[in-house]
């Protein structure tokens, strides 16, 4: 996401991050997360991020240069317009930025992160599984006891967005699941934190069961921060 970029280079400047509340969003919109994006019915992908530097570390005319620079190499390889900074302020220590892409495609590539979204058909064709446990949503509330991805499936004439946590993402239609691992916040914003409810003390772990925990500590880690928000459009 443009928020670990800028992490980087606050990093470069010595910066020391705190994370603030983001600004306005479009339609009436205004995210609770530091970095959150809306998705348009057509694909094109609109970011916000706000952070809160302590000024005297970082200088906002370099921060403003890097990201302009990114942004053009990233159209020179992939097309005019792919990607565009359509707002950046820096007041008071906070800098406010926020970023258009032509395509989730081009989201994910130029964050380095994934980012699918598409139809319920062409997700499993990719090879989405939906093998994790789902909350079933409606009018932004969720129902019921958890539901499986089998039955999340049958829905198929829905949507489905596949995003890495943490996120705070506005839809364009009505959410009807999300993976287990985020809040529901309203009927098309999700605050996709990544995280699970405690499980219970398993009891006795044996050597073996550490050792086989250890070493896939991080493909754990990775699966957890993948959250899936299904929807119908509007």
């Amino acid at each position: 996401m443009v928020a670990k970029k800028i992490l980087w280079m606050a990093a470069v400047f010595a910066g020391v991050l705190l994370l603030g509340g983001c600004g306005r969003g479009r339609g009436g919109w205004t995210p609770g997360e530091p970095t959150a994006i809306s998705i348009a019915e057509d694909g094109t992908v609109t970011e916000i991020v706000q952070e809160t530097f302590d000024a005297s570390y970082y200088n906002a005319d370099e921060l403003q240069s890097m990201i302009t620079s990114e942004v053009s190499q990233y159209n020179t390889e992939n097309g005019e317009g792919s990607v565009e900074m359509e707002e950046f302020s820096a007041e008071d220590g906070t800098v406010s930025l926020q970023m258009k892409y032509a395509s989730a495609s081009d989201y994910a590539e130029f964050n380095n992160t994934e980012f699918y979204y598409g139809s319920m058909i062409d997700a499993q064709l990719e090879g989405y599984l939906f093998d994790v446990g789902f909350k079933q949503v409606r009018n932004g509330t969720v129902h019921g006891s958890e539901v499986t991805g089998s039955e999340v499936i049958k829905n198929m004439a829905d949507q489905v967005l596949v995003v890495r946590a943490p996120l705070e993402i506005k839809v364009p239609g009505n959410v009807t699941f999300t993976s287990s691992n985020a809040e529901v916040l309203s009927a098309d914003v999700v605050n996709a934190t990544g995280e699970q409810e405690e499980e219970e003390d398993a009891g006795l772990v044996l050597p073996s069961s550490a050792v086989y925990r250890e070493e896939s500590t991080y493909t754990e880690k990775t699966e957890a921060n993948r959250v899936y928000i299904i929807f119908e459009m509007e």
